[in-house]
């Protein structure tokens, strides 16, 4: 946001605004008029404000991220006995989250389906802070696989790969899912969870029976 004055209650009213259309519509079909008019400010002091379309999607991105994780207590999950039951508690109170900040997480995630869309400099700025946002959950993660015993020859850079990719595949099905407005609780994903859980357990412990 440029460096003047301004109202905070107009400010938060247009980045409230702002989540919510560009999460919708993306960056490249949302205007500015439509986010003026529906926060209530004229088009002038929305520019005053945030100066272009660009400098406002990057704060509401920031807005959206910070709404979300400053509500995050990681304690919640990162002290789980293992990693299944670790990875699957962190999901599961990210779910509780994203029904609890929708909007957010929607522009969260159009986000990265825009990002091949984005005039380059926003390119490179979202860029920046999505890839800030994953290292902090990526170190945690990879603590966690560090304290565990490994097979030989297997090194954390390889089970974080296969846990990563796991992880990812199962958060972009359910908040498409919570996107769509068919799930509008979280025991509705409940068997999305169970399944995650079920997949995580083959990664720790493999899936051939015990030999005992």
């Amino acid at each position: 946001m440029k460096n003047v004055v301004t109202d905070p209650e107009k400010v938060t009213r247009i980045l409230k605004t702002a989540t919510e259309i560009f999460g919708q519509q993306g960056f490249i079909k949302s205007k500015t008029d439509q986010i003026a008019n529906q926060a209530q400010v004229s088009k002038g002091l929305l520019f005053h404000y945030f100066g272009n379309k660009q400098a406002l999607y990057l704060d509401a991105f920031k807005y959206a991220y910070h709404r979300i994780y400053d509500h995050m207590d990681p304690k919640k999950w990162q002290n789980a006995p293992g990693l299944a039951a670790m990875m699957t508690t962190a999901v599961k109170y990210e779910l509780k989250l994203q029904f609890k900040f929708p909007a957010e997480y929607r522009l969260m995630m159009q986000a990265y389906a825009d990002l091949p869309h984005f005039p380059e400099p926003l390119r490179q700025q979202v860029q920046q802070e999505t890839t800030a946002i994953s290292a902090e959950a990526d170190r945690i993660f990879r603590e966690k696989i560090e304290q565990l015993p490994r097979r030989e020859g297997l090194s954390v850079d390889d089970v974080f790969g296969v846990v990563s990719a796991l992880i990812a595949q199962q958060t972009a099905v359910t908040t498409r899912l919570i996107a769509s407005g068919h799930y509008r609780k979280f025991e509705d994903l409940q068997s999305v969870v169970e399944t995650m859980a079920r997949q995580l357990l083959i990664v720790e412990h493999g899936f051939l029976p015990d030999e005992s």
